[in-house]
């Protein structure tokens, strides 16, 4: 399905958006290594919605402000991006990175969120269950574990190595590190504030998740009132791009209240 490519200023940051779709609009928040650009699921999404798919701050071609240091200015941002747009309300589904922003976007602003989906968030730290940490590790062995097929990383690989590509990678994971160094991928406050999420929640876990185990998606599923967790099988971290269509059918029975 066709999608176009635009940047916007959002309270004077330059932020690039991929649209597509028609519907209800859909907030899609992309996870780590998958900015800027349009995906198989982004496709199977439009054909139901208004699929609207920002590159974070610093990722992809959006512009990284200086005063840019937390997930919570990345909040405020799409808050921004909201009111930008003209949205009061919304329905968000967000991957790892983009899971985590989704979850404190709905306890920040609940009365905006109308319907919530976790696929393998971060942002939670559940004590005894470890996860795989990016910064010790080259970006080809991450790639690899974050799929329970490690074929399926190619998809994620750039299909030319330029000067600028090289440059855009090294500024996500200085972004990424920004966001996410100290404390490592999780904001110790997050779990209590859960209980401000109003949206109904539905969680999607792989179940051969070792980036961030199912542990963490039963965490999510039990802080977040009527919240409902699924388990895809075959499957790794990220779920979009490894199942991609069981992935869209769960999300669009829930996004549309069958679920």
């Amino acid at each position: 399905m066709a999608y176009r490519s635009e940047f916007l200023s959002v309270a004077g940051v330059r932020t690039h958006l991929l649209r597509g779709g028609r519907g209800a609009p859909l907030l899609v928040l992309h996870p780590e290594y998958a900015a800027n650009r349009w995906f198989p699921y982004h496709d199977a999404l439009s054909a139901r919605f208004q699929v609207l798919a920002p590159d974070h701050p610093g990722f992809g071609q959006s512009e990284r402000p200086d005063w840019l240091e937390g997930i919570d200015d990345v909040v405020l941002h799409y808050v921004d991006l909201l009111d930008t747009l003209g949205l009061q309300h919304v329905a968000v589904i967000g991957s790892s990175l983009g899971g985590w922003i989704a979850a404190e976007l709905a306890v920040a602003q609940p009365q905006r969120i109308q319907r919530l989906v976790l696929v393998g968030a971060a942002g939670l730290r559940v004590e005894g269950v470890p996860r795989f940490d990016v910064f010790l590790h080259p970006i080809e062995e991450t790639l690899q574990h974050l799929f329970h097929d490690p074929t399926r990383a190619a998809q994620l690989l750039p299909t030319e190595f330029g000067a600028d590509v090289i440059a855009r990678a090294y500024g996500e994971a200085t972004t990424l590190a920004r966001l996410s160094w100290n404390p490592y991928l999780y904001n110790p406050k997050l779990q209590r504030r859960l209980r401000r999420v109003t949206a109904p929640t539905l969680v999607v876990w792989g179940a051969n998740d070792t980036y961030l185990p199912p542990a963490y998606g039963a965490a999510y599923a039990q802080a977040i009132a009527g919240a409902t967790l699924q388990t895809i099988e075959h499957c790794g971290h990220l779920v979009p791009f490894e199942q991609t269509e069981q992935l869209v059918q769960c999300a669009v029975r829930f996004l549309e209240g069958e679920g």
